[in-house]
C-alpha cells in the first residue's frame, strides 16, 4: 500500500502508473462519460457530467492504480462496472449531499465506487456505507487510506 502523506506523494504514485503533469485523456474521457451517461439513463438514475468531472477525468481517465501488487489490488479510472444498483445508490447519496454526483473510479478489492461531486469533493461508495475521502485529488487520495474515513453523512444538507 502507498503511504501518501503529501501531494507529491500522491503525484508519485500516480506517475509510476502511467500519470504525468498535463496528461491529458482525450478520446478515453470522451469515451468514459458517454458510457456512464448512457448506462446511467438505461438504468432509470441519469447522470449528467460537470466540470469537476470532466477536468478530472480529462487527466485521469484510463489510469489503472496499483496499490497493492501482490493482491493484484488497484484503482481503476474507467467506466465503473455496473453493480447492482450503484446508479440508484449514488442518486440517494445525491439527494442526502444536495449536489450532484458523477462517478470517477472504482476500487478492484472491494469494488468501492469513486464519485466526484460538483465542489471537487471524493466521495466513496463502499459496502459499508458513504465516506468522504477529501477535497480534489490529492487530499482524496491521502484520505483513502487514512482510517476510519469520514462518513459521508457529516455532509448531508
Amino acid at each position: 500500500m502507498p503511504h501518501l502523506h503529501v501531494p507529491a506523494d500522491v503525484d508519485a504514485w500516480f506517475a509510476e502508473n502511467g500519470w504525468f503533469p498535463g496528461r491529458k485523456a482525450g478520446e478515453s474521457a470522451t469515451a468514459f462519460v458517454a458510457a456512464v451517461v448512457e448506462e446511467s439513463r438505461k438504468r432509470g438514475f441519469p447522470v449528467e457530467p460537470f466540470p469537476a468531472a470532466t477536468d478530472f477525468l480529462d487527466e485521469h481517465a484510463g489510469l489503472r492504480v496499483v496499490h497493492d501488487a501482490q493482491r493484484d489490488a488497484y484503482l481503476e479510472f474507467t467506466p465503473v462496472p455496473y453493480w447492482g444498483h450503484s446508479f440508484e445508490d449514488m442518486a440517494e447519496l445525491s439527494r442526502n449531499l444536495g449536489v450532484r454526483l458523477f462517478p470517477v473510479g472504482w476500487d478492484s478489492t472491494d469494488a468501492e465506487l469513486y464519485v466526484i461531486d460538483e465542489q471537487g469533493r471524493f466521495f466513496c461508495m463502499h459496502h459499508t456505507g458513504d465516506y468522504y475521502m477529501g477535497t480534489g485529488k490529492h487530499e482524496a487520495m491521502i484520505g483513502l487510506y487514512r482510517t476510519p474515513m469520514q462518513d459521508a453523512e457529516d455532509f448531508y444538507v
